[in-house]
């Protein structure tokens, strides 16, 4: 959770708009939800825990979610800032739980929690890959390699390839993320409702940590999804909000037992029913 941080320490200055991509406000409430998954999750998985990653300075101050220089804005001496130190711990943490990861088990999943004010109020996951590519047909996007190379879930692609196509675990109705939470009647792209953003939408695609932790790179074998939430789950009333944590818990860890759990790699697959509630 990278945008969710409480702490806005007045001896660290605001970031200045040096760069054209500043954003200083917070993703309400992500931080809020990500703590809620995790524990959920854990019951789920009867006691193992999901790694938790928080930066607690507020956006306003540090945004890790950018590279360094542009996250972590210094005042140009030799030493490190605060926000520089802050932005590498940050990262750190997030390295080593994903080389633990690796060398453990040597597959994962990153889940990278923000939240979005457009007014079409989707819930966005971002594979790294953009608009225009989502709004290919399913024939191109699976007979084009370079489009499965390209995306933050390249090591799931190249392991279940020979029994999925890639269109499917992107978007299909039973095989996707964004299809598992659309059958439970939240608006997700991409998805086998919303394949694509139409035009004039705004979509966010995946970030800085969803493509530096990603699998689109050499040998790594971490996958990553940036979830991009709408206001009407993180700011609405608190029934639809807790429902929308309890359902995304239970998508995350379908997903998860689906493709990475080792009960999902043969013929003990754990699965777990659809669900039925629109």
């Amino acid at each position: 959770m990278p945008h969710g941080g409480h702490l806005f320490p007045d001896y660290i200055p605001d970031r200045k708009q040096t760069f054209p991509s500043v954003v200083k406000s917070n993703d309400i409430n992500t931080q809020e939800i990500g703590r809620e998954l995790a524990e959920l999750i854990t019951e789920k998985f009867k006691g193992r825990k999901p790694y938790i990653i928080i930066n607690h300075l507020g956006r306003s101050k540090l945004d890790v979610n950018r590279p360094l220089k542009e996250g972590a804005e210094s005042d140009g001496s030799n030493f490190p800032s605060d926000t520089q130190i802050a932005w590498s711990d940050y990262h750190t943490f997030l390295n080593n739980a994903v080389e633990e990861i690796e060398e453990r088990f040597g597959r994962g999943l990153l889940i990278d929690i923000h939240g979005h004010g457009h007014p079409e109020n989707y819930i966005e996951l971002g594979y790294v890959l953009s608009s225009e590519v989502l709004t290919l047909p399913n024939d191109i996007i699976n007979s084009d390699p370079k489009i499965s190379d390209g995306s933050s879930i390249r090591s799931l692609y190249n392991r279940k390839q020979t029994t999925l196509s890639f269109a499917e675990l992107l978007r299909g109705k039973t095989a996707s993320l964004g299809g598992r939470l659309q059958s439970y009647g939240y608006e997700t792209i991409p998805s086998h409702v919303h394949e694509y953003p139409l035009v004039n939408e705004k979509y966010f695609h995946g970030g800085y940590s969803v493509q530096k932790y990603g699998s689109r790179h050499g040998e790594q074998v971490i996958d990553a999804i940036q979830a991009e939430l709408p206001r009407l789950l993180r700011l609405g009333n608190k029934e639809i909000r807790d429902q929308f944590v309890k359902d995304f818990a239970e998508s995350l860890s379908w997903f998860v037992k689906e493709y990475y759990w080792e009960g999902g790699q043969g013929s003990k697959r754990l699965t777990m029913d659809m669900p039925e509630r629109n």
